[in-house]
């Protein structure tokens, strides 16, 4: 594992130091110094608004992470449009108020040209609707609500990711080639859990019609701590396999507290979207990284990317540079994130103004490319063509630092699994909820 590099250094070689700043960049390992020109060019500035504290703050930090790399990389190599890139980082607290408030701060006081951000779709949903007034483009790497770009669309927000109607439909293929037909889920109680679970089971009964949908459900606030009874009253209710949404510290507190139980072994399959990310191996990893409290053949996608997937050297060598400044294996954020950095810079190279219409503009009908794949924007509801791999867990003893790894994974194919757009503009039309949602039962 190489060793870890401080926040502090990475942004002083890099020359974008700040306190919540990527400040002036100096463009450290280019053959010469910044030219007078460059240094009077006026920044293009970036806000990125993250949960930078509370049970995801590891989500938050990923996506900072992601978003230096690719602005150190930017400015390494000229800016865009020759200018320099500036970036201000905000902390939501997963808090929707804060969400608003930190949006409107990065526009009206920083100045912030372009927006990314959100790990928490609740907070996005607040955030989303004041984009119009502030007349500012926002891209979300995380928050994964299918509302965002549906229900409380416009045309300020993009997703250049999957949402949890394609993670759902991607984790159907594998379950409809199980033979459990008792489904339950224990989910966050709030649109990304709700969504999340509706859209798997919407598609699952698609391809395994037979499924029972049981009506003991187990929906814990987000943030809840304590998982026991809900714990208990799913493993009483006997299922045969089980879906949950639970993400960040949530799904760290709930599989520890459900071992306690012998939940894994009385449970035939668990299916995570976001709780086996990285963050989750780190946090569950004992002795010094070289053994992990992850049980083996959990199905996960690790919301959307795992480091070891696809095999390939463009994959291969952004993970050793991403380890190679932060000592950690990159979480699937700090790949999104990054990949959102590059897709405003082709964006506005390719409108070539920073002027908001003409960005939204070239990016509507946008392909791009991130470290694991190459995506496409869709026009309607700018939500992105976005392959999901899920695989399932096994001990690698040699991933030090989580000892653990994703093996079997497969990709669902993004042209597969992405909501039709006819369905998508009808319930934008008549603001009807989603159909999956009758699958959500709670009492």
């Amino acid at each position: 594992m190489p060793k870890k590099v401080s926040r502090r250094k990475f942004l002083k070689d890099a020359g974008l130091f700040g306190a919540g700043i990527i400040g002036t960049p100096l463009l450290r390992g280019l053959s010469r110094g910044p030219s007078n020109a460059w240094a009077a060019a006026k920044p293009i500035k970036f806000g990125g608004i993250y949960s930078l504290s509370g049970v995801v703050a590891a989500w938050g930090k990923a996506g900072q992470q992601g978003a230096m790399m690719a602005a150190m990389e930017i400015n390494q190599t000229g800016g865009i449009l020759k200018r320099p890139v500036e970036c201000r980082f905000e902390d939501d607290a997963c808090n929707p108020e804060f969400g608003v408030r930190k949006t409107r701060r990065l526009v009206l006081d920083w100045g912030a040209d372009f927006l990314h951000g959100f790990n928490h779709s609740g907070v996005a949903l607040s955030a989303v609707p004041i984009l119009p007034e502030l007349k500012r483009m926002l891209l979300i790497p995380c928050a994964s609500s299918p509302a965002i770009t549906t229900e409380a669309f416009n045309k300020y927000v993009f997703r250049p990711r999957a949402n949890v109607y394609q993670s759902g439909a991607a984790a159907a293929v594998i379950a409809a080639k199980m033979p459990h037909k008792k489904w339950t889920v224990i989910g966050p109680d709030y649109s990304f859990g709700w969504d999340a679970w509706g859209a798997f089971v919407h598609h699952l009964i698609k391809r395994k019609p037979d499924v029972e949908v049981m009506s003991i459900q187990a929906w814990p606030k987000f943030g809840a701590g304590d998982f026991t009874s809900y714990i208990l009253k799913v493993m009483e209710a006997k299922p045969d396999a089980v879906y949950t949404p639970l993400w960040g510290g949530d799904f760290v507190t709930f599989l520890k507290q459900a071992k306690r139980y012998g939940f894994f072994e009385k449970v035939a399959v668990v299916i995570t979207e976001g709780g086996l990310a990285v963050d989750g191996f780190y946090a569950l990893s004992t002795k010094g990284g070289t053994e992990s409290e992850v049980p083996e053949g959990i199905w996960g996608a690790a919301h959307g990317y795992w480091f070891d997937h696809p095999k390939t050297e463009k994959n291969k060598k952004w993970v050793e540079k991403f380890m190679s400044m932060y000592g950690e294996y990159p979480h699937n954020v700090a790949h999104d994130a990054y990949g959102a950095m590059y897709l405003y810079k082709k964006a506005i190279e390719k409108a070539k103004t920073i002027e908001t219409d003409a960005v939204i503009e070239a990016m509507e009908t946008m392909e791009f490319d991130t470290p694991g794949y190459t995506r496409k924007m869709r026009k309607e509801d700018h939500s992105a063509f976005a392959e999901v791999p899920y695989g399932k867990t096994a001990k690698a003893p040699e991933k030090t630092g989580i000892a653990m790894n994703l093996v079997d994974i497969v990709d669902a194919p993004g042209k597969d699994i992405i909501e039709p757009i006819e369905d998508v503009l009808e319930r934008r039309a008549k603001k009807t909820p989603a159909p999956w949602m009758k699958y959500v039962i709670k009492g």
